[in-house]
């Protein structure tokens, strides 16, 4: 028996709306960028809901209960571009940074110090609906800076729910992608506890940081679960899209030849030849300052691990000349990074 034609239109018309596409995490987008300053507010927390597509979350109802949460992230070590660091909670939180993923190396506060002898992969790029990572890790540290202390454990991180999602401020948004992470973990100190940390966070097209977040706690003991803490956080998407905007017009404040938008950093380090290309011994770095900057040169190896740097120093206007010895490094792609004050410029060498 034939189907009518009609119908076969309509069933490829609700292919098509199903078949639209996905959010996707790319890391030059969603992943944190030194720099940032963003205010996330506390309020009541909410079931985050069921796993799936064409969900709709609706968070208008929350009460805010705090808004005094600043996140900051800066990198601590000017020699290391691939280690980030983020501010919240009076807690300093360590992550590497490299091209497709992100991981936590470690955390410091008044109380605790960790280092990660094993790094916990927190995501990798690109990311969208469906999409699953696991990850092991391990640590070290002190307690009050006297008791050792130890962790061990495992995440999942899971995007796992698509549709519509509407604020506190009553904002719709129609695109929103869930990523569902939860970490198990011992911790082991003068007492030795389970825990298991279970995180939902939504993201939204164009906007780098997630726009709403709930977060509990369950400690496990004696072969029970019970919560010890839960709260839900509120992200003003007005106040993330202002700052991407502004990271986006610190970029365009004029354009090349091809109406390509010039990076600021590049409008103060201009006329820079990098010979020879490829290179054997020593890299000669010829360049231009358009006004009085600090300035150095990183060289990291193709997977962003840093192998020599130069010496910070601050030059005034005008031409420069940088030499980089590179006969000890393997034969091989790298990466030079220009520091230029806060930012960073990246070229590729050749060596032979």
């Amino acid at each position: 028996m034939k189907k009518p034609l009609n119908l076969i239109i309509l069933s490829l018309y609700c292919f098509v709306l199903h078949a639209q596409p996905s959010i996707k995490l790319y890391a030059d987008k969603y992943g944190y960028q030194p720099g940032d300053s963003l205010y996330k507010y506390q309020v009541e927390y909410k079931d985050p809901g069921r796993v799936g597509r064409e969900l709709n979350w609706d968070f208008s109802n929350l009460k805010i209960l705090n808004k005094n949460y600043l996140i900051k992230y800066f990198r601590p070590d000017k020699k290391d571009t691939t280690k980030l660091c983020g501010t919240e909670h009076r807690t300093r939180y360590y992550y590497r940074c490299k091209a497709d993923s992100i991981w936590a190396i470690g955390f410091e506060n008044y109380t605790t110090l960790m280092n990660y002898t094993k790094p916990e992969l927190k995501l990798k790029f690109p990311f969208t609906y469906g999409d699953t990572l696991y990850s092991t890790f391990e640590g070290k540290g002190k307690y009050t800076n006297l008791l050792p202390l130890y962790v061990k454990g495992y995440s999942r991180v899971e995007a796992d729910g698509e549709g519509e999602l509407k604020l506190p401020n009553n904002k719709k948004l129609e695109q929103v992608l869930r990523l569902h992470s939860m970490r198990y973990y011992t911790e082991t100190g003068k007492d030795s506890v389970e825990m298991i940390l279970d995180t939902y966070t939504w993201y939204t097209k164009d906007i780098r940081y997630p726009v709403f977040e709930s977060i509990k706690t369950t400690l496990h003991k004696a072969n029970k679960n019970a919560t010890v803490f839960y709260t839900s956080f509120y992200y003003s998407p007005k106040e993330l899209k202002e700052q991407s905007e502004n990271e986006l017009e610190n970029d365009k404040d004029s354009t090349d030849i091809y109406g390509k938008p010039i990076p600021e950093a590049e409008k103060v380090f201009t006329e820079a030849l990098m010979l020879p290309n490829p290179v054997v011994n020593n890299l000669e770095i010829n360049y231009k300052l358009t006004r009085r900057a600090s300035i150095w040169f990183s060289v990291h190896n193709n997977i962003g691990i840093p192998m020599c740097a130069t010496i910070p120093q601050t030059l005034n206007e005008g031409s420069h000349l940088e030499t980089i010895k590179m006969e000890h490094l393997i034969t091989g792609t790298y990466m030079i990074f220009v520091h230029v004050d806060n930012m960073v410029i990246k070229r590729v060498i050749i060596k032979k």
